[in-house]
């Protein structure tokens, strides 16, 4: 009866809104982060870095709010499971974003490789088609647009793992400071995790155009 009932009472829609505030908080720290990887002072950089501390936390609470209306809604536009999932993951892009920026910081890092900068600039560009799918989620009937997103973030993905494995390979070649080696290495893996939690969020949204559309 309950599986019947779902399709007659109304849903609570706004997660959608609540779903887009966390798309747009995740552009804002792409592009802080992308001013960051371009930075050419340390001040600069750690200016940026307060920014980006700002929007993780900003981040948190929009996650947190999610969370709690999860809790208390009875009728939720899709499955609990999917919106839970969806939030964590967008969630984990923006903590990825502040990890990364972290890094930099502590450890010392002045030296941003044109890879490196790169593959931040393919990350921006994947975020603005994150906010492409989730966006459209709210209007399945359009899942073509929403899809072509998928798509491309898919390929952006692919982008940044070929310029990672170019930057790692130029990395050992030329690096001769071990220490240094370690650090610029570090950052690269975890510019390219970022990469791959887009990817995953393009998964969450082809899951639930699959179930809904």
């Amino acid at each position: 009866m309950a599986n019947i009932l779902k399709y007659f009472i109304p849903k609570e829609r706004k997660f959608y809104a609540m779903f887009n505030d966390a798309v747009d908080n995740i552009i804002e720290a792409s592009i802080e982060f992308e001013k960051l990887a371009n930075a050419s002072t340390v001040e600069e950089r750690k200016a940026i870095a307060n920014t980006i501390k700002s929007l993780e936390k900003k981040g948190d609470d929009i996650t947190n709010g999610i969370f709690e209306e999860l809790h208390k809604t009875f009728i939720t536009p899709f499955d609990r499971e999917d919106i839970a999932q969806l939030t964590s993951t967008l969630d984990d892009i923006v903590d990825l974003i502040y990890s990364v920026t972290g890094k930099v910081e502590y450890y010392h890092i002045t030296n941003i490789s044109s890879y490196t900068k790169d593959m931040v600039a393919q990350i921006h560009l994947g975020c603005l088609q994150v906010k492409q799918a989730v966006y459209g989620l709210d209007k399945l009937a359009k899942e073509n647009d929403i899809l072509k997103a998928c798509k491309e973030l898919k390929k952006i993905e692919s982008r940044v793992d070929v310029i990672y494995h170019e930057a790692i390979s130029h990395l050992f070649e030329t690096e001769k400071d071990p220490i240094e080696l370690i650090k610029q290495k570090s950052a690269l893996q975890n510019v390219e995790k970022i990469a791959n939690k887009i990817e995953d969020v393009s998964d969450v949204v082809k899951t639930i155009v699959i179930k809904y559309a």
